[in-house]
């Protein structure tokens, strides 16, 4: 069974530091206006269920995309990054 967008997202955003969480929450609060308020207690999962939430399971997997390689993460590779977006495309169709 393929695991969820928000199951993949989690995964990624768990290899991050504390301070790269940090890092991350605030380009994702500059990227489209998640309310900094929102963000400031946030973990991994308040992240992710904001993300997907607020901008679906495809605009989640590309946002976090663009923002792991601003901060020259590079934890969205190869088949990694494949099966996040194969997984944002099913949920979109069904």
């Amino acid at each position: 069974m393929m695991a969820s967008v928000k199951e993949l997202l989690r995964n990624s955003l768990n290899e991050l530091i504390k301070d790269d969480l940090r890092t991350f929450q605030w380009y994702l609060k500059n990227h489209k206006g998640i309310p900094e308020s929102e963000m400031e207690k946030a973990d991994v999962l308040d992240t992710v269920d904001k993300m997907v939430e607020r901008f679906g399971a495809e605009e989640a997997v590309k946002i976090t995309v663009n923002i792991l390689r601003k901060m020259n993460k590079n934890l969205l590779q190869g088949e990694n990054i494949s099966t996040v977006q194969n997984a944002a495309s099913v949920l979109q169709v069904t």
